[in-house]
């Protein structure tokens, strides 16, 4: 009979290797806190951690709306992106080292799970994993979870292109979960341009090829065209404020989910975001 302890069987030094993983990264970031000694309330910042979740939120797109082939195209992307964040790279002022290490721990694992190439069921399912653990990492560091890609109505910024292939403008398109309702807010060039204001009987298109689906965004009426906070859109005759479906009446229940997601387009004149993936604003 061995006199080795049960604590010693396979399954429990796997668990204390886990543990001691987590251990020694841990410690690297207390030690990275303790010498860099830097203001308790300076701004936590993590450019690699921000990167791979910009990334991480356009695979998580593809991922919800099944389209596998972008998926297995990002890879490469997403494990680059995503092996750059280690205790290495994170700021020396996180609120909670330890915390910090254990989602470190499990990022590593999704990671590894992605790079082993398995089935496109799987990988996908990896891929939706990331979010959450990315989320927390951000929360374990004190730092706030806000995308790039989002913009001041808390909306998905998709860039607008002209016939000649060049962007022209931006389009913040919100899709609301709990209603199936979408607003549209145009700017000229890049994020935080002018208002691209266009004349009150325009109409946008947003095309859902693979639902079979088109819907229409127009004025919400001629006189102030409000927007989700009460404030007037229309200036000298024109507005960047369109939504659906308004006051007209449509059915927008196939919309609603929080996990909606599927591959879309917004067109108006000769001007279009190209193939994107719509996903709702959360409440």
């Amino acid at each position: 009979m061995s006199d080795c302890p049960i604590a010693c069987s396979p399954r429990s030094l796997a668990a204390k290797r886990g543990f001691a993983y987590i251990l020694c990264l841990a410690l690297v970031l207390f030690g990275s806190a303790c010498s860099r000694e830097e203001p308790a309330d300076e701004t936590v910042y993590w450019p690699e951690l921000v990167r791979f979740d910009e990334v991480a939120v356009r695979a998580d797109g593809f991922a919800r709306a099944g389209d596998h082939d972008s998926v297995r195209s990002m890879r490469p992307e997403l494990l680059d992106a995503g092996r750059a964040v280690t205790p290495a790279t994170a700021p020396s002022n996180v609120a909670d080292p330890q915390q910090v290490a254990t989602n470190l721990a499990d990022l590593t694992n999704l990671l590894d799970g992605i790079s082993a190439e398995g089935d496109d069921e799987s990988t996908a399912s990896l891929v939706l994993g990331l979010h959450p653990v990315i989320g927390s990492l951000m929360e374990a560091a004190g730092m706030p979870h806000v995308h790039a890609h989002e913009g001041p109505n808390h909306g998905f910024l998709h860039p607008l292109f002209g016939s000649g292939g060049a962007q022209v403008g931006t389009a913040e398109i919100k899709l609301h979960d709990d209603a199936g309702d979408l607003e549209v807010w145009l700017t000229r060039g890049g994020h935080g341009g002018e208002p691209w204001r266009l004349a009150l009987d325009t109409t946008l298109s947003l095309s859902l090829p693979d639902l079979g689906q088109e819907v229409t965004l127009a004025v919400r009426d001629s006189e102030r065209n409000e927007d989700e906070y009460g404030a007037a859109t229309i200036q000298d005759g024109a507005t960047a404020y369109f939504v659906f479906p308004g006051e007209t009446g449509a059915d927008a229940s196939w919309l609603i989910g929080a996990d909606f997601a599927a591959k879309a387009e917004l067109s108006f004149d000769d001007v279009t975001t190209g193939s994107f993936v719509l996903r709702p604003h959360v409440h």
